[in-house]
């Protein structure tokens, strides 16, 4: 187990987000977190952060774990290169600068960004943005990845070899928080996940789950509990 939450509950200017959530994630797995926007998805990833301390319940981690984030938005100096970006975040970590280099490139190839790795910033695209905040995500080797939106404005392509990247990860014994709206491609990579409805409401599943339901269908599914617990 990397990381355990229990009973958590947490509120945002007297607006419950979360009551009673229970979730865990272990080595070796990909967990869903699938939610409309506004639900709490980025909140729960800043309480694994530890960013956030202003809950109530049990959240407990393996010692020493480290911690990638991949942010849905990500923010990077545009007067830098992509490779440039990454060699500023390994300094603020303490890394040894001989590494910089063959860590940086390596990076850059492994998320499909090494053609474009002396590029600056301000010419990537989003998808390109994307890709480089997970490459920024894996600086250090983490245990465990929290991926919001990787695939965010990524081609059919980028979003295969996101999907092959975070099957590689999972094979490295990493656990992986994946949020996205892209729930086909949730499905093809996830074990297990929650659906995340409303403060109240939420749906643990499996992907032996999906031999006789969709994820989209589940979603849907709950979309139509929340309005109809709404409308009573």
């Amino acid at each position: 187990m990397l990381i355990k939450m229990k009973g958590i509950k947490k509120s945002f200017e007297q607006k419950k987000i979360f009551n009673n959530l229970n979730l865990e994630i272990n080595k070796g797995e990909v967990f869903a977190l699938i939610g409309p926007n506004g639900v709490g998805k980025t909140s729960l990833m800043r309480i694994i952060l530890q960013w956030d301390k202003d809950f109530e319940g049990e959240y407990v981690k393996e010692e020493n774990i480290r911690i990638g984030y991949s942010p849905e938005i990500p923010m990077f100096p545009e007067i830098l290169t992509g490779r440039k970006v990454l060699e500023y975040y390994m300094e603020v970590r303490g890394f040894d600068k001989s590494r910089y280099k063959n860590e940086s490139v390596s990076l850059m190839e492994r998320v499909g960004l090494l053609l474009t790795k002396d590029t600056l910033v301000k010419n990537y695209s989003k998808g390109m943005k994307q890709r480089l905040a997970v490459a920024q995500s894996l600086i250090g080797d983490p245990d465990l990845l929290l991926l919001d939106e990787p695939s965010a404005g990524q081609d059919f392509l980028g979003q295969q070899q996101m999907q092959d990247l975070i099957g590689k990860l999972k094979e490295d014994g990493k656990g992986i928080m994946l949020s996205s709206h892209l729930l086909y491609d949730v499905e093809k990579v996830a074990d297990r996940g929650i659906i995340i409805m409303n403060e109240n409401l939420y749906r643990h599943f499996t992907k032996e789950d999906f031999k006789d339901m969709s994820l989209a269908d589940m979603f849907i599914e709950l979309s139509k509990e929340a309005s109809h617990e709404s409308r009573n």
